[in-house]
């Protein structure tokens, strides 16, 4: 065979393997190919657990009594209802790809994916692998568990899939409003004071009024108040609240205790225990200083 003989086999071969890798890419022809990918629409009475592997953490959400718990934490009810939600707004995928040698590129695979399994009982309803986030927004690569089609998903649902622990949390404190209270106590540092309210009107345990729209303001921050996080378990053992810097007590018209809070102050941020020995939240500087302002902010102008 003479060299322009080569040359021209070397071409036709050139460009059935450029077919047969459009072929394997694009799926195109095959009778295999997948219908088109859809999530399922469950409720959170579908299923009884959620769980989210890669190869570095686990995030299992498990119900529990009428909520649900996240590696064993109290887990937000919106966060939960925020899930499915996006799992019911789920919208059918593109197919992107038919070939194995691209699940590791998309990320598919087993070494870099976010496993996502839905379970109610004994039966996996919902079994898929996220891979790295598309160029546009909310789109994400996404595989069934046991397939190596992949798709392009787009939809609130991979906002869900590189959660941590903290982000599922319930991060809820307290929900009081202010026409329950009877009396609320601060102390700052060596400073301390006492509102009481009376017919709807604060005044200070002395008998000095008090500017009720600033006394309103600082309630407000109690209904509700949202943590901005937690103490990892190395912090909450060095936070001490036996000194605290801070601390607030709410109690009710009949004189019950609503809520006592301590305060351990960080650099930018306050460490809070509601309960000894309970969950210790972080509370930025800005939002702990409207929680507890100084006396002097809160007198009433003459």
């Amino acid at each position: 065979m003479n060299p322009k003989q080569l040359k021209r086999v070397a071409i036709i071969l050139g460009v059935v393997l450029v077919l047969w890798l459009t072929a394997e890419l694009l799926g195109g022809g095959r009778d295999d190919v997948e219908t088109a990918f859809v999530l399922p629409p469950l409720q959170e009475t579908d299923v009884d657990s959620i769980v989210f592997a890669s190869a570095s953490d686990t995030i299992a959400l498990a119900r529990s009594g009428s909520g649900w718990l996240v590696n064993g934490y109290e887990a937000s009810p919106d966060e939960v209802s925020a899930f499915f939600n996006a799992l019911a707004d789920s919208s059918e995928a593109e197919l992107i790809s038919t070939s194995a040698l691209l699940l590791a590129r998309m990320g598919v695979d087993t070494a870099a994916g976010t496993s996502m399994k839905l379970v109610n009982g004994a039966e996996v309803v919902a079994a898929v692998v996220f891979g790295k986030a598309g160029r546009q927004y909310d789109t994400r690569y996404v595989r069934r568990d046991s397939s190596n089609f992949v798709y392009l998903y787009t939809g609130g649902l991979s906002r869900f899939v590189q959660r941590g622990v903290d982000d599922w949390r319930n991060k809820r404190m307290l929900d009081i409003e202010a026409a329950s209270l009877g009396a609320v106590s601060v102390r700052r540092g060596r400073e301390s004071y006492t509102l009481v309210q009376r017919d709807s009107v604060w005044r200070y345990s002395t008998g000095a009024a008090a500017d009720s729209a600033a006394v309103r303001r600082m309630l407000d921050q109690y209904s509700p108040l949202d943590a901005s996080g937690f103490a990892t378990e190395q912090q909450a053992d060095s936070a001490d609240f036996e000194r605290p810097d801070r601390s607030v007590t709410m109690l009710s018209q009949s004189g019950d205790t609503l809520a006592a809070l301590v305060f351990d102050s960080t650099a930018a941020a306050f460490w809070v225990q509601m309960s000894p020995g309970g969950t210790v939240y972080r509370l930025l500087q800005w939002k702990v200083n409207q929680m507890t302002p100084a006396d002097s902010t809160l007198r009433e102008r003459g």
